[in-house]
Parts: structure tokens; sequence; C-alpha cells
């Protein structure tokens, strides 16, 4: 049989953001909803271009999302949330109220709760479902791209986020047999009408089928094996991340015409293809979608050729999403490094020539490439640095314990640092205007000089610790008018790193991020963030904070090596901290906060695999945080975490305060039983940064009773969810300064 590729989901933010500027455009009414149309219709098909340059023979429509796949299959579905009621992508504005926050029926409503997708840095929406109303599916969006695709000539499927994955990340957990004949009957309808279009085939992107049982809410398999009982159409069933563990006999027996196999995440061995090849054709996901590396092609396309199948078709691991678009604009990477990276155009290209050799065609190409790409791996200058390997060889149990327990340490702190009752404080960034990221800019092209760019960056600090004092925050913070993004900022200053310059992938909505690429050792040759603290401390007489991003968060946030093990990277940028944090307390920063969002979304989808990884990611904090005395606080902060999950692991990281978010989630986590949970001082954030919509000072008072009413007083602080950066001034100030009041409110009441 001839080998074909289809790809299972391609980046949509455009290869150099079009999507972002044109959205936030139509956000700021600065153009019409046609207009964004357009834009919109053209990144669509640039996609299906280059997709058919590169060999792709099948591909996807409903792939793009205006703003989350998630929330875009509920509006499919005809799915009402419960306070912003039916979505559509005909006018958009109950679809953006839903992802954004806004005005439904006369209230300010906040958007819909947001948290990771699977173990990914994406973020998606989670569905409020209103079982009450009727459900009314549409195909409407699916017809449009349909006439898209007819103008490219392409053949087209498809693609909707299966039943399964719907009601598991939905975090429905009261589901019965008339909630899900009607999600069932729903995508039936759904079908019907994509059978009345022209398809014959659906691609049912299941990735919680894929991780295995153990992901899946009670009854979300019910549903899946009910569709495939009721559809008409050709099922391709697209789980990645995992190997269906507890679910693949059971899959391989329903009404489905074509399963998918990540071979990456997980490998599935030649006997174990072969025998479910026995039972249904088979798509193998043989190039990884979620690593920048270029694959071992000939090793790939020799155990293809080992396989005694004859219907399949090879792809990516899973969607594209999570990789750059092009290393084609990239002429500033090393040339070794770039002939050893992959991003999204790159794989299609790879898969192109394991197609051609499974093909018979050009079957010497193979070679030579994987030859170019060893050389140039054994080429890259810092791909290994002797004293850093040595230094992590060398540590002992006492580098990752701080020499007094944590109830001790918190008396000695509310003491020797004079901590009020409730402190108030923010997570560590504020806005960054135009005029903070122009100053950066002219320094990084040489407009300006060193100086002049810190006598910048010195005035912007001033004048954020002034609006600190006035606002009279306790613990204040510089504010990071120097760092663009919280991961980049110590990648540039960190050894064993580089840098894209159109490496963008989509976090959530129009917010992208462009992570670093870890290609080598990494260590410190200088301090990072000393000089920044230390003029902000010599400003005030209130406590200031010094502010890291984590070890575990640098390393996930990154596109991590794959030559050497997570550990052993953790490891290493934990001891760079190591030496920053202590030079920080030796420059008289007495709170130092190192930040750990992505803890949690690093955790093994495999609950095997989660002991050994929570080992580690809490040694490699408890490393860049142990050199400090008793007396110097160390804080953390967390967001879209499952709290519960990984409790142990949180209490184990020895911090002494946790600030975490709260209140997207309508302070949820709050609980009496908080307290006998979690051991150290906590800040569940009270504020909500990721919607534009301003803290109002009645919800203030609220949270902060029911922080009163749950935690221990003592252990309390105030602050918001996240960082500031993102919002304008006039907002920010307007929501602190409630949550300021509120506090002094809740204390006079004490």
């Amino acid at each position: 049989m001839t080998a074909k590729i289809l790809v299972s989901g391609y980046p949509r933010v455009g290869p150099k953001r079009e999507y972002k500027w044109n959205v936030e455009k139509y956000w700021r009414s600065e153009i019409t909803l046609d207009e964004l149309n357009k834009s919109i219709d053209q990144l669509i098909q640039k996609n299906w271009e280059t997709q058919k340059i590169n060999g792709v023979d099948y591909f996807l429509v409903g792939d793009f999302s205006f703003y989350d796949q998630v929330l875009d299959t509920t509006t499919h579905l005809g799915i009402p949330q419960k306070r912003f009621g039916y979505t559509n992508h005909t006018d958009l504005e109950n679809y953006f109220n839903a992802s954004r926050g806004g005005e439904v029926n006369g209230n300010e409503e906040s958007p819909l709760d947001m948290t990771k997708w699977f173990d990914t840095n994406y973020h998606y929406l989670v569905p409020e479902i209103d079982w009450d109303k009727k459900f009314q599916p549409t195909s409407e969006r699916f017809e449009y791209e349909l006439k898209l695709s007819a103008e490219s000539q392409i053949n087209v499927l498809p693609k909707i986020i299966g039943p399964a994955t719907l009601l598991t990340l939905s975090k429905e957990t009261k589901l019965n047999d008339e909630k899900i004949e009607k999600l069932v009957n729903a995508y039936k309808e759904l079908f019907i009408k994509f059978e009345k279009l022209g398809f014959k085939e659906v691609f049912l992107d299941e990735g919680a089928l894929g991780v295995g049982k153990h992901a899946l809410v009670e009854g979300a398999y019910s549903a899946f094996e009910q569709l495939t009982k009721v559809s008409n159409l050709d099922i391709h069933l697209f789980g990645y991340f995992g190997k269906y563990e507890g679910l693949l006999e059971d899959l391989i027996s329903l009404n489905i015409n074509r399963i998918h196999l990540d071979n990456c995440y997980e490998e599935f061995s030649i006997d174990e293809i072969n025998k479910i090849s026995k039972e249904v054709k088979l798509s193998l996901g043989v190039v990884n979608g979620r690593t920048i590396w270029k694959s071992n092609l000939l090793s790939i396309a020799e155990k293809i050729k080992k396989l005694d199948i004859d219907d399949y078709l090879i792809s990516t691991s899973c969607s594209l999403l999570h990789v750059p678009y092009s290393l084609d604009l990239e002429d500033e990477l090393d040339s070794n490094l770039k002939n050893i990276l992959s991003f999204a155009e790159e794989k299609l290209f790879e898969l192109n020539l394991i197609k051609n050799y499974l093909n018979d065609l050009n079957t010497d190409e193979l070679e030579l490439f994987d030859s170019v790409r060893d050389k140039a791996d054994e080429d890259l200058k810092g791909r290994k640095v002797d004293f850093v390997r040595s230094r992590v060889r060398e540590l002992s149990p006492d580098d990752f314990q701080r020499k007094v327990k944590r109830e001790e340490r918190l008396k000695m702190q509310l003491s020797d640092l004079k901590i009020p009752n409730l402190p108030t404080t923010t997570i560590g960034s504020f806005p960054q205007t135009g005029e903070t990221r122009s100053l950066r800019r002219q320094y990084k092209s040489g407009e300006i000089t060193e100086d002049q760019y810190k006598d910048g960056i010195k005035s912007i600090i001033k004048e954020t610790v002034d609006i600190q004092e006035q606002l009279d925050i306790d613990v204040l913070v510089h504010g990071e008018a120097e760092r663009n993004d919280m991961v980049e900022y110590f990648g540039e200053l960190l050894e064993g790193f580089a840098f894209s310059k159109f490496g963008w992938v989509q976090s959530y909505g129009s917010r992208c991020v462009k992570p670093p690429i870890i290609f080598g050792d990494v260590y410190r040759h200088a301090p990072m963030t000393v000089e920044w603290s230390a003029f902000a401390q010599s400003l005030t007489t209130k406590l200031m904070k010094g502010m890291l991003t984590g070890p575990v968060t640098i390393l996930q946030w990154s596109f991590y090596r794959d030559d050497i093990s997570k550990k052993e990277v953790a490891y290493q940028i934990g001891l760079a901290l190591r030496d920053e944090v202590n030079d920080l307390e030796s420059n008289g920063i007495r709170i130092i906060q190192i930040d750990e969002p992505a803890i949690r979304e690093g955790l093994p989808l495999n609950p095997r695999l989660k002991e050994d990884y929570l080992d580690w990611a809490v040694n490699s904090f408890k490393l860049s945080a142990s050199g400090v005395s008793s007396n110097t606080q160390i804080h953390s902060h967390m967001c879209y975490s499952e709290f519960d999950e990984i409790l142990d692991a949180i209490n184990a990281l020895d911090v002494d305060v946790l600030s975490i978010e709260a209140s997207r989630s309508r302070m949820d986590l709050v609980n009496p039983s908080l307290k006998e949970k979690y051991e150290g001082a906590i800040g569940p954030g009270v504020y909500d940064i990721h919607s534009p919509l301003v803290l109002q000072y009645e919800d203030a008072v609220t949270r902060i009773q029911d922080l009163v009413k749950n935690l221990r007083l003592n252990n309390i602080w105030i602050n918001p969810d996240c960082g500031l950066k993102t919002r304008n001034w006039e907002e920010v100030k307007l929501s602190l300064d409630n949550m300021v009041k509120a506090t002094k409110k809740v204390k006079e009441s004490l």
C-alpha cells in the first residue's frame, strides 16, 4: 500500500502572530468582524497550502479556533453555558464574552474557568454545561470552512473533540444516563449535518481516551461507546499522550474505522501495532508533535517497514499546536543548533521524507538527513559542560533541606520581619506599557546605551514602588519592568539557552509565548536580578520581594533538550537559582519568591510515573531555596493547578508562603479542610487578573472573609491570582485599591 499523511492539527496563530494582532484589533473595535474573518480565512488557507506543499494527503476543517477548541466544541454542539447561554461563530459576541468575560443580561460576568490541556502549557476554557436547556447543534462553521477548502482543492474531513474528552475536560462529576444520552444525541445530530455536507468520515479528537481509563470521568467512556453505535460516519479515533491504557481492547471492538497510535509519548512495540492492525485501520504518530528536535528518520521508517500492516496513515504524534511555525525566518540561530531543530513546517518535511522512503522514493535522503543532524549535534558548543555535571553529581541530602522546620521559621519571620495580620502583596509583575516595551526594544537594538536603559528601568521601578506605597500594600515588588517573559528573561541570563525570533506558540486565546530552547548544560555566570531588587529595596522602608522563576517552570516552559533526563536539567537550573537566591539574601532581600506555576502541569499523565516526577521536581525546587537562613522567607506561586491532586508534593516543597489561583474558580479551593491539608502560610488569590474586569470592593470583602473563616489568621496572605503584566494601570490601581481597602475593612471586624 502507498503511505499517506494526515496531520492532526496545525499552529493557528500565524507565523508572525497574525491571529493575535487581528483579533485584538477586533476586540478594540479597530477592525470589523468581516475584516477579522478575512484575516482568519487567509491563515487557514495558508496552513493548508503549507501542508499540501509538504506532501500531506488529508486535511482538517474545524482545527482552527477563534479562541479555544473546547469552547468551539460546545458551540458546534449547540450546548449553552450556564452564565453565557448559546455561543456561535457568526457574531462571536457571547463566544468572546465566555472567553474573556463581559456583560450578559446587564451583569458583568467573569470568563469561563481556565486550566491546562492535559500536561501541556496550553490553557483551555472549562465549559459550564447548562443541562436544563436544549442542545442545538450547528454545522455552520464546518460548512464555511468546507467552501474555503474547495478553493484550495484539497480533501478534508471534519475535526471535533469527542464526547469522552469533552465530558472529562468539562469536569462533569454527576453524569447520568439522561445527560449522556442528551450529549450523544447532539453529536448524532451534528454528524447527520456532516453527512448532508458530503462528509463520510469524522475525526474525533479523544485525548482523554488516549491517556487511558484512569483519566476519564465516570460515564465518559459510555458516551463515546454509544456514539460509535449511532454514527453513520466512519470514525477516525485520534487519541494521544498515552496507549489507551485499560481501554484499548474495548475500543478496537467498537464501530471505529481507524485509530491513532501516539508512538512518541509512550512507544508501541511492533507486536502491539501488528496485533491492533488486525482489528482496525491505523494512523501512526511517528513524528513528535510536542518537541522541537529533529527525528531519527531512518529508525522510524525502518520500524514501519517491519510492520505487517497494509492500510495505514503516518502522522505527528499529536497536534502541532504545541510547536512554532517554521525555522525559515530564524536567521540568527547557531547553524549547528538550527540543524538539530524541527518546528511545525519542518515536521511536515520529515513526514514527507518518511512517506517517500516507505513508497520507495528517494530512499537515500533519510540517511543524509540523519547524518547532518548527528554532525550538528556533535559540533554544537555548550552541549556538555564538565563542571556543571560534577556539581550535580556531588550534591548531598543537606543541599535539599532548610535547617529549621517551617512552623518555627514562620514564627521567627513574623517577629523578625514584622509582618502584620492579613499582609497584602502582589504576585510580581505590574503592567508593561508601550514605554516599557519600547525601552527594552531600543536597548536590544542598540538605539540607547546600557546606562540610558538602566536609568529608564530604574525610573519605572521607582514609579511602581511609589504607586504601591500610595495604595498602602504591605510587601512590595519591583514590578519586573526589565523582563519580557518570566522564563525567557532568565534563559537570556543563563548559559545553555538559545532563543528564536518567531518561535511563538499559543498559551490561550491571543496570548502567545516564545519558549527558550534549552540545548546545553545550564549554569549562571553572573547575578540576574540582584541589581534591580536591591535598587527597589533602597527606595522604601517596606519589605521588598525578590522575584525568581523556579526550576521546574523554567524547564517546563522551555523547549527542553531530550538527550539527557529532565531531572538532570532541573537540578542544573536549581543550582543556578540557588546561587541567585543566596546573592539576593546577602544584598538585603529578606523575602524571595520562587514561582512554580508549572509544577502541576509537568505531572505525568500515567500514574505509574508520577512518584518519580514529583520526587525530582520537589527536590529541584528545594535545591534552589535551601541555602538561605531561617529568617529569610521563601514564597512560591502556582496558578491553574488542581491543588488537591499534588498536595503532598506542595507541602514537601517546604515554602514559607504559597500564593495560588483561586478567584477565577470562585474560591472553590477555600474550605475548612484547607488549613488541615496545607501546613504553611497561604495566599489564595482574591483578584482574577486574567479578565479585564475590575475587582469590586464588595467581592473582595466577601472573599477575604471566606479566607478568615476557613484558614488560620496568622497564615493568610492577601494577593491577586497572578502577575499583572498583561493588565492596564487603570484597572490594576482600582482593583488593588479595592483589595487593600477590603483587607482593612475585614481587619477592623476581627
